[in-house]
């Protein structure tokens, strides 16, 4: 991957050799510690919630993880406190059910209270039925245990004018509501799977038609003919109206999930309150959503946020805190002492020149104040081989091909590639392939053991993103690049803030992108766009930021030495040991092909 010549990167100019790192066991700073917060109503008044899962379909596919996708927002809400949480999985949410507790909720709110609604499960369109009320003339509906294309299945499904009309109804109780809808309506998917990956889970069902439709749809002269008809009410939704929501492996957590539902429940335990300041505004709740939905999900989400036009984002408070965030304080960062004059480090003795992703005329890398040690390569506490096994499969089911593989940071498991693998190795072209995507291609038995450390090491970075996000994007789209192609890795909100930027390839190659030679130490202005060509090697890439409101001397010391190296732990302990305790992290994986 080159970078444009003349394109201004914002900060400085990005000129230099680039790859990335991993980051495993991090002791991450926590937002706060546990116990030490409840969720508020800013009004003063109740939190109350209705919360909805359903996997198992009775008459359409089964899903996997929307069932624990509502525990894990009940479980949060009652943690921080709420008492007025009721929660409807699998046959308890039938429509009988759903509307007799959403009527008792409506029953029990007041004025100033904030309602929690969530639904996972799977949704479709059908045509609307109040004419204008979509762009595209198709209404969002979704599906219950019980649906199917008979006269007696077709009663059991709620659209969507149906939430928005109880929605109306809390509003005019005096009520704000926050509406998470995890689920998809749309048919098409941001990038295609390979078609060697075990098969994917969504939450979407094809279209159909009832010949005979039971529904008797909930109305009144009350009710808003779309979202923007509402006036205190916040949406978030998994996936546009046109594209499908992927269930998801989260780090640290078996099976799979909704990416939503896991942002939106984290965000409710305090990490949205980005600011730490006790509240979080509809901009704060958005924005961390947004960002953790993009990279637990490898760019396969990008989240729908809908406020009433009545609200005003960045001041409406969404939810308050009942103590302010107390930071746990973590390793502290040493002060920066600035550059010590350029100059190219001497390279570490037995390093070979591994393949860069982004390949251009490197000019000095400076020579940071105190980088004249060589870093401990051995184990240290937090060591990968302490993390949960890497699953790895082979295409045609036989294990033997594995017999010799021992990755260097963590443990392999050999499965079938029906066992929920999460790396599939081709023993005809040698790719390796995992979620729908190839991670690398052409990678021989013996060069197994470096994709699969570089696995585990992502799985702990994103782990470790979704408790202090920072923002970060990739242009211009989120499907798989082209050789040639120009992307643009954006940064937002760091004014300021030092910024240190690298990436993990396919093989767990390390490149450093951010600061080389002359960038600026701290971010100039609120966005840094940094631009890169993609080149060899293709595969999988992980761009990771970290933001902080000092100089990072000493990780920023360590990226220099393992640039270029295979060297996924190194950089975790690294991390580990110098990762200051504001430090705000993203990790954004990409995927590029000839």
């Amino acid at each position: 991957m080159r970078m444009p010549r003349g394109l201004d990167c914002g900060i400085g100019r990005l000129c230099a050799t680039v790859g990335l790192a991993a980051l495993i066991g991090l002791a991450i700073p926590q937002a706060h510690a546990a116990g030490d917060l409840s969720i508020s109503n800013p009004d003063g008044a109740a939190v109350r919630a209705l919360v909805i899962g359903i996997d198992d379909y009775q008459h359409v596919r089964k899903l996997k993880g929307a069932v624990a996708d509502a525990t894990d927002i009940v479980t949060s809400l009652k943690s921080m406190g709420v008492d007025d949480v009721i929660e409807l999985t699998n046959a308890q949410a039938d429509r009988a059910g759903v509307l007799r507790e959403i009527s008792a909720l409506v029953e029990r709110t007041k004025n100033n209270d904030l309602i929690f609604l969530s639904i996972a499960g799977h949704g479709t369109q059908e045509p609307e039925r109040l004419k204008g009320a979509e762009p595209d003339g198709m209404e969002n509906v979704f599906l219950l245990p019980g649906f199917e294309i008979t006269p007696t299945g077709s009663a059991e499904r709620v659209l969507g004018s149906e939430f928005n009309h109880f929605i109306r109804q809390f509003e005019l109780r005096g009520a704000r509501v926050i509406f998470v809808a995890d689920t998809c309506h749309g048919g098409g998917m941001v990038r295609d799977i390979d078609p060697r990956a075990a098969e994917m889970s969504f939450r979407q069902v094809p279209r159909y038609t009832l010949l005979v439709d039971e529904l008797k749809p909930v109305s009144d002269s009350n009710d808003p003919k779309s979202e923007l008809d509402l006036d205190h009410t916040a949406f978030l939704a998994a996936v546009d109206r046109y594209t499908k929501a992927p269930e998801v492996r989260i780090p640290g957590i078996d099976g799979l999930r909704g990416a939503l539902s896991y942002a939106v429940a984290r965000a409710v335990e305090g990490s949205a309150d980005i600011n730490h300041d006790g509240k979080v505004t509809l901009k704060e709740l958005f924005s961390n959503v947004r960002q953790v939905v993009y990279q637990l999900s490898d760019q396969r989400q990008n989240i729908v946020t809908i406020s009433s036009p009545a609200q005003t984002p960045d001041t409406d408070v969404a939810f308050g805190l009942t103590r302010g965030v107390v930071l746990i304080q973590g390793p502290a960062a040493r002060a920066a002492s600035g550059l010590a004059g350029a100059g190219v480090p001497v390279p570490v003795e037995g390093q070979a020149p591994a393949p860069s992703v982004v390949t251009a005329k490197a000019p000095a890398v400076p020579t940071l104040a105190g980088a004249t040690k060589e870093l401990s390569t051995g184990d240290a506490p937090g060591s990968l081989r302490l993390a949960a096994p890497i699953r790895l499969a082979a295409l045609d089911s036989k294990t033997s091909y594995f017999v010799s593989v021992k990755p260097k940071d963590v443990p392999v498991q050999a499965v079938q590639p029906t066992d929920n693998p999460d790396l599939i190795w081709d023993p005809v072209s040698h790719d390796v392939i995992a979620w729908g995507d190839v991670v690398a291609y052409g990678m021989d038995v013996a060069s197994l053991p470096t994709v699969i450390d570089r696995t585990a090491a992502i799985r702990e970075l994103k782990r470790i993103a979704t408790r202090s996000p920072q923002v970060m994007r990739i242009w211009p789209d989120d499907r798989q690049q082209r050789a040639g192609q120009t992307i643009e890795v954006d940064l937002s909100d760091v004014a300021s803030r030092a910024v240190l930027l690298f990436n993990v390839s396919g093989d767990g190659t390390i490149q450093l992108l951010y600061p080389v030679g002359a960038d600026a130490a701290l971010a100039r202005s609120a966005s840094l766009r940094l631009p890169l060509r993609v080149g060899e090697p293709f595969g999988a890439e992980q761009i990771v930021a970290v933001t902080s409101q000092q100089r990072m001397v000493d990780l920023e010391t360590a990226l220099v030495q393992f640039n270029r190296r295979r060297a996924s732990g190194q950089v975790i302990r690294s991390l580990e040991r110098y990762l200051p305790a504001d430090a705000r992290i993203a990790s954004i994986g990409f995927f590029s092909a000839p």
